[in-house]
């Protein structure tokens, strides 16, 4: 940690509470959650986002969360989640910068804590419920898992067009969001580009060779090669680390858990099971349901 961080996150947090907020969203606004205000106020997604969960009965724990913490011990399935309350720390350090003895260790006792997203981990609780009954074995419920998870990318990437390169960057540096705007927040063909952003996501998911996934894509997806290559690009941002590792390691890990807690969240649903094709360049029989989701988060 340098003091450079120090005063990019000092500039970042200034300009974050200078953006609007309105006195109409004050009901949906997290207590301490940082710069949660401006967020409602500028993203129709993020609003809804928030809507959908509290609709589901869904609610949130005002208590200090580490980002370890926040990944291996809050439970992906359960309608609560925990955030670090530390708007008001934040807002002091960024004004009292001059009376902090150790600026550097602050900042890095402040970021440890704080890099969880709402808005993400929210999403994966609506997505449980839009997404039919889980399969039951090992390898087919990772299947499903990852498909979950690729639509929570989507809605990351969504978010961050709609907030636009001059917000979303800023967010992002604060970890209060995890993507800033793609190449194609502008685009006319915003859904295609997601759908494309979903399949490569997947792909990625799935372990499938990086370089491998243009082509796979382009299959999958055809006669949109432009916007799929600028798809490709913008997925292959997910970290290495959680695609490779954090990501297969947590399934194998909990994945009998997780099929219990899924099983019991659609008890007594009659829908037949989500399962998904083995080959991941069959998938496109299962796009119609990346549409649905999309169109139920208006995006």
């Amino acid at each position: 940690m340098t003091r450079s961080n120090v005063n990019k996150f000092v500039k970042n947090a200034k300009q974050l509470a200078m953006l609007p907020t309105s006195k109409r969203l004050n009901k949906w606004v997290l207590f301490e959650y940082p710069f949660d205000a401006q967020l409602l106020n500028l993203s129709p997604l993020y609003l809804k986002s928030r809507q959908l969960y509290t609709e589901l009965g869904g609610t949130f724990n005002p208590r200090i969360c580490s980002t370890m913490r926040g990944l291996s011990a809050q439970d992906l399935f359960a309608d609560t989640i925990d955030y670090t309350p530390s708007l008001t720390q934040i807002t002091w350090f960024a004004e009292n910068l001059n009376d902090v003895v150790d600026p550097e260790k602050e900042l890095e006792s402040l970021e440890r804590y704080n890099e969880i997203s709402v808005f993400h981990e929210q999403n994966h609780r609506v997505i449980w419920r839009l997404l039919p009954p889980a399969p039951k074995g090992q390898r087919e419920l990772g299947r499903y898992l990852n498909f979950a998870e690729s639509l929570v990318v989507v809605l990351d990437i969504a978010l961050g067009n709609q907030l636009g390169p001059k917000h979303s960057p800023i967010f992002e540096q604060m970890k209060i969001i995890y993507r800033s705007a793609g190449r194609t927040s502008k685009s006319k063909s915003k859904r295609d580009y997601f759908l494309a952003v979903f399949v490569a996501t997947y792909l990625l998911l799935e372990l499938i060779n990086p370089e491998d996934i243009q082509a796979a894509v382009n299959y999958i997806l055809p006669g949109q090669k432009t916007l799929n290559h600028t798809a490709v690009h913008d997925s292959l941002e997910l970290s290495e680390l959680f695609t490779r590792i954090t990501n297969p390691e947590w399934q194998a890990r909990f994945w009998k858990q997780a099929q219990k807690k899924l099983a019991k969240k659609h008890a007594g649903n009659s829908i037949q099971e989500l399962s998904l094709p083995q080959d991941p360049l069959d998938l496109s029989d299962d796009l119609a349901r990346v549409h649905h989701i999309l169109d139920f988060f208006e995006v």
